[in-house]
């Protein structure tokens, strides 16, 4: 009866870390720069002008977005697979020297990493988007309310 209780919590940890990982590739995928088909549309409506002067007023956005968030998601990605299979091992009898409560703590905090990792991604990339919009604006405006100056 403890053999088959084992036998299921270890395969309901399998099945939660396949999961874990199809999810934090879709977000890995998503956060390594494969723009949704709007956001593609989205930045090449914009001309060079407006992206260099975006970049002056936010200069590390690109940075981040690029490589500071989709390396920090792969990495606590993997550090979570492994406090996984760790927990699995110890909880599961196949390794006796790990333990399953620290493991377990180290999988939380992987996961949070992951989470606020794709929230700062989210909120940078929205922010981006408005920066832009901004800027398009007031470069934009700029010529019509001279155009309506030299009319009067």
């Amino acid at each position: 009866s403890a053999s088959l209780a084992r036998m299921k919590l270890v395969s309901l940890l399998v099945a939660s870390s396949l999961a874990l990982d199809a999810s934090a590739l879709r977000v890995a995928g998503r956060a390594a720069g494969a723009p949704t088909p709007r956001a593609a549309a989205a930045m090449r409506e914009f001309s060079t002008k407006v992206k260099i002067t975006a970049e002056t007023r936010a200069p590390l956005r690109q940075a981040r977005i690029f490589f500071v968030y989709p390396s920090t998601i792969a990495g606590a990605s993997i550090a979570s697979y492994v406090a996984l299979t760790r927990i699995i091992a110890g909880v599961g009898g196949f390794r006796t020297d790990t333990n399953p409560l620290a493991d377990a703590g180290n999988l939380f905090v992987d996961v949070a990493v992951v989470a606020g990792a794709v929230w700062a991604l989210r909120k940078d990339l929205k922010g981006r988007a408005e920066l832009l919009e901004e800027v398009a604006l007031e470069l934009e405006g700029e010529p019509s309310a001279r155009g309506e100056r030299d009319e009067k």
